[in-house]
């Protein structure tokens, strides 16, 4: 065993990860080194071989892998070292970190600051606790999409979604282009979870059926899955209706219901961890309540938008920098950050009056017609066509306008209604 001492550390190679590699790195830090589990850089966007990425960024549409190799190609111009195949199984309170690796060992990772950059998870079937055996045949969308996209494996010819993550959306239309007949997608929701986009181009284009307010309620079969039984659910309750139920022939079930950012590190680092994203509080520096410790990307909320992720882990990784060489500003003020009676997630959760803000939010119902996303003070308002919970929006507060505020405002509320 061995100890490592290093200005910034980066967990995970993704496109959060990757990001704040760079931006460690134009930010002053000498020594900084990703660490990613993978033998491979790039996260999930190695099997994300669709195109729609870097629309923001780099103003033109490129796939996945296409993305993340602009991005790498920069991480490696600006001297960021990566160390793959290694595995970070155990952080400390106090911000350090051990790895394993199969050629170094196990060692224990001292860094001025940490940057935490591990992505998100799918929910499995067990988290929604649908009744029935569990037969072959039953993959999460991101699994399903590993397999056809990087293994050359089929999991199968006749395929149900559930959800309509963007993800699923995604793999419906896949598996439609690989052969497979694509059943349904079922949402139990009354709008669909995924981007308006994904939903003209995966479903609508190729009339792959779309249920709302259905869900699988049985699955059906012992050794292979033979079909899944689906029934319509309340509008309010989201309980099955009785007498709706129907049989769905079926080789493969594709889950689409939900991602969650990955956080059992941060929890051993003390990091609090806010009760409805599941991910780290941050304020807009990105920086968690372990002061040294930061955090972007889906490991803080689950964004839609890739651009957005590699955005916010560049800005992560800067101020975990600054940090590092003692340059990041004390806040001199705090603002705490709440939803509105509209507004789900959201985050930071909290601002300091020292650095410009940009505020992500969901709503939690959707707005089919105009609409305001506001923060209350007269800080921001923006009129938009439509809010949907399946695509993010922006508030932008400069830190003039906090420092501007009065002594004994101490919340700001965000919001979305109708116009």
């Amino acid at each position: 065993m061995t100890d490592i001492r290093i200005d910034v550390a980066v967990i995970g190679a993704g496109p959060a990860g990757v990001a704040a590699g760079i931006g460690a790195r134009e930010a002053g830090a000498e020594h900084v080194v990703v660490f990613e589990r993978d033998w491979d850089l790039g996260g999930i966007l190695q099997q994300c071989i669709h195109p729609g990425f870097g629309l923001h960024t780099f103003k033109e549409e490129l796939t996945g892998p296409e993305y993340m190799h602009r991005w790498i190609e920069r991480a490696h111009g600006a001297g960021v070292t990566f160390r793959t195949n290694t595995m970070v199984f155990r952080m400390e309170e106090d911000g350090s970190f051990w790895t394993m690796n199969p050629d170094e060992g196990i060692q224990h990772v001292h860094a001025g600051a940490v940057v935490l950059g591990m992505g998100c998870r799918e929910r499995p079937l067990g988290a929604i606790r649908v009744p029935g055996s569990r037969p072959a045949g039953i993959y999460t969308a991101g699994t399903a999409q590993r397999f056809v996209n990087m293994e050359g494996y089929m999991p199968g010819n006749r395929v149900v979604v559930l959800g309509s993550g963007d993800i699923g959306l995604i793999m419906a239309r896949r598996m439609m282009w690989e052969g497979a007949s694509v059943e349904g997608v079922f949402e139990i929701m009354s709008w669909p979870g995924g981007l308006r986009r994904n939903i003209a181009q995966c479903l609508d284009d190729y009339g792959i059926p779309f249920h709302l307010d259905h869900t699988v309620t049985q699955v059906h079969g012992k050794d292979r899955l033979e079909g899944v039984t689906v029934a319509k659910v309340d509008a309010n309750n989201k309980k099955p209706i009785l007498g709706t139920e129907r049989f769905v022939a079926c080789d493969t079930l594709l889950l689409a219901v939900g991602l969650i950012p990955e956080n059992e590190l941060s929890r051993m680092a003390g990091v609090q961890i806010h009760p409805v994203t599941g991910g780290p509080v941050v304020n807009q520096c990105l920086q968690t309540t372990r002061e040294n410790v930061f955090a972007a990307g889906n490991v803080v909320i689950v964004y839609d938008l890739v651009d957005w992720v590699s955005a916010e882990g560049y800005k992560a990784g800067k101020n975990a920098a600054l940090f590092a060489l003692d340059g990041l500003p004390k806040a001199t003020r705090r603002f705490d950050v709440r939803g509105g009676d509209n507004v789900r997630l959201f985050s930071p959760q909290w601002l300091s009056d020292q650095e410009d803000a940009t505020i992500f939010l969901r709503v939690t119902k959707p707005v089919e017609q105009r609409c305001r996303v506001t923060a209350d003070h007269g800080l921001f308002s923006k009129t938009l066509r439509y809010a949907r919970p399946g695509e993010m929006n922006e508030v932008h507060i400069k830190a003039e306008q906090l420092r501007m505020l009065p002594p004994d405002v101490r919340e700001i509320i965000v919001d979305v209604e109708e116009e």
